[in-house]
């Protein structure tokens, strides 16, 4: 029997997927990106270095702000910029906003339908108006606060090496703003903990993020769910791209050749200790493991980590200043620079090198959806295996698991040069 979805729904980006069983048995499955490749890497080489942040903001419009923090991290390490506190603070800041936005937009519009048998949220509405009247203000509350550092809330301007080009006087988005998104947090979570899941674990997979001194966002060493420790300038020695003939997506593996995944269940399995107090005392409500193993419930650990970033943000703005000094001064300088930060769907990777002039001579670039890639098909593979033979189930269920992943499939497809297996 074969099964095949021409056109995957309720993700980000154009993708199918393709199945072959046999004896009842999957003989062959491929997820198969085929939206154009977009040359982002190649777009940048030969342009000045203050050309990252709003380029590289362009490769996803639901989370720019990451592409934009790894980008300028990767030229201040390159130039050997030091940056305060207090203007990494208010990066920290925007990126909650981020992830309160993309969570919110991924939860509510893309993966909950699947948990009441509906196919939109429109539908949902239908059902339960109160969730999506919910998710709609969470994700309003998340784009308030890009806009207010960012200038905008998609592809956001005020971004720039050393710093921010503006910042507001004082905050537009109020303590009272947050106060209420929490309260939405918890009537929503108490909801979404009677969720029926499927049984179902990631089996031989690591888990892969960052850890810090609080839960990681914006900054931090790589951590393995083996607990080995690598720096961001060792990436490459450690994870392998590599293409497919069948997707214009890259696949990525340890070197060893250890399938791995990046996210919030790999974030949360590694670093939940370090969660704010309501995000920790919530998340022992919840029907979650330590580390937690069943992807389906992703949905949870973000609800989670949009109460993590509403906490944390409460207390940014609370103590809001702007800084004297809002971008500081550096040489430009021949180097190679490295950032690292975990965009909502997880670890984001920029490297790049520089002629003395601070021309791109070099551009690499590693999403998150990409190195999710073998990790998805090694999940459908076991899931699909455990299902009835019927090509209705083996449809829907099959779904339902890539968007648990929520990729983002659009940023996946930006390689130029690749090396095919």
């Amino acid at each position: 029997m074969e099964v095949k979805i021409k056109a995957l729904t309720r993700v980000e980006g154009e993708g199918a997927l393709d199945i072959v069983l046999d004896k009842d048995q999957i003989k062959d499955l491929k997820l198969r990106i085929y939206e154009p490749p977009r040359y982002f890497e190649e777009i940048l080489r030969g342009k000045p270095y203050h050309f990252i942040p709003d380029v590289t903001a362009r490769i996803c419009g639901i989370c720019p702000v990451a592409y934009q923090m790894s980008g300028v991290q990767a030229v201040e390490d390159a130039f050997g910029i030091e940056v305060p506190e207090d203007i990494l603070l208010l990066r920290r800041l925007m990126y909650y906003g981020e992830w309160i936005q993309s969570h919110a937009i991924h939860i509510f519009f893309l993966h909950l339908p699947d948990f009441y048998g509906v196919s939109s949220i429109a539908q949902l509405a239908k059902v339960d108006r109160e969730l999506v009247q919910g998710g709609l203000r969470l994700r309003e509350v998340g784009s308030k606060i890009i806009q207010m550092l960012g200038g905008r809330t998609s592809h956001p301007v005020s971004v720039t090496v050393g710093g921010f080009h503006s910042l507001p006087e004082h905050p537009s988005v109020s303590c009272k703003d947050i106060e209420e998104a929490i309260d939405i947090c918890y009537r929503l979570l108490e909801k979404l903990k009677h969720l029926k899941f499927p049984h179902f674990e990631l089996k031989n997979i690591l888990f892969v993020s960052l850890t810090d001194e609080d839960y990681p966002i914006l900054s931090g060493d790589i951590l393995t769910s083996e607990g080995e420790v690598i720096n961001k300038k060792e990436f490459k020695e450690y994870f392998v791209e590599c293409a497919v003939h069948y997707s214009t997506a890259k696949h990525a593996r340890t070197k060893g050749g250890f399938i791995y995944v990046v996210g919030p269940l790999a974030r949360f399995n590694n670093n939940y200790q370090k969660l704010s107090p309501l995000a920790t005392e919530y998340a022992h409500k919840l029907p979650i493991k330590f580390p937690e193993l069943n992807p389906y419930k992703s949905i949870l650990i973000r609800m989670v980590e949009i109460l993590h970033s509403l906490e944390r943000s409460h207390q940014i703005i609370r103590d809001y200043k702007k800084p004297e000094v809002i971008k500081v001064s550096y040489q430009v300088k021949a180097g190679e620079g490295f950032g690292v930060s975990e965009a909502p769907r997880g670890i984001l990777w920029h490297s790049y090198q520089f002629d003395q002039q601070g021309n791109i001579l070099k551009a690499d670039i590693v999403p998150p959806t990409s190195q999710n890639q073998d990790a998805m098909e090694h999940s459908l593979k076991e899931r699909c295996n455990q299902l009835k033979k019927e090509e209705s189930i083996i449809r829907e269920e099959a779904e339902k698991l890539i968007r648990s992943f929520d990729p983002c499939i659009s940023c996946a497809t930006h390689f130029l040069k690749v090396n095919i297996i």
